[in-house]
């Protein structure tokens, strides 16, 4: 087989570690929802879950940073197919305002 640059995986399934910080009560209720739901995750704690589920990194980012607002945050971890460890981080801030600065009360 001629080998071009694509890479492909050999996973169907993706196996997630998802710690988040989120505020509002809906959004994080949604989101354990999908944790305990559609996603089948196991809860670590409230706040972290394993997941094991057929959703890609670009789906997983889309789903989580539709529940965040200004002030929130989430990180996952995933493991490619070269068996490299990944952290994605996602946070919602206020336009203009730096990822180390205070919030304003």
């Amino acid at each position: 087989m001629a080998r071009d640059d694509r890479v492909y995986s050999g996973f169907v399934r993706h196996d997630y570690i998802l710690t988040f910080a989120i505020q509002d009560a809906t959004s994080r209720a949604k989101l354990v929802e999908l944790c305990r739901g559609p996603w089948q995750g196991d809860e670590v704690t409230a706040e972290t879950w394993e997941i094991s589920n057929t959703l890609s990194p670009d789906q997983m980012e889309a789903a989580v940073s539709d529940l965040l607002a200004d002030g929130d945050r989430a990180a996952y971890y995933y493991l490619s197919d070269a068996k490299r460890m990944f952290r994605v981080v996602l946070s919602s801030y206020e336009p203009g305002q730096r990822s180390h600065e205070p919030r304003e009360p």
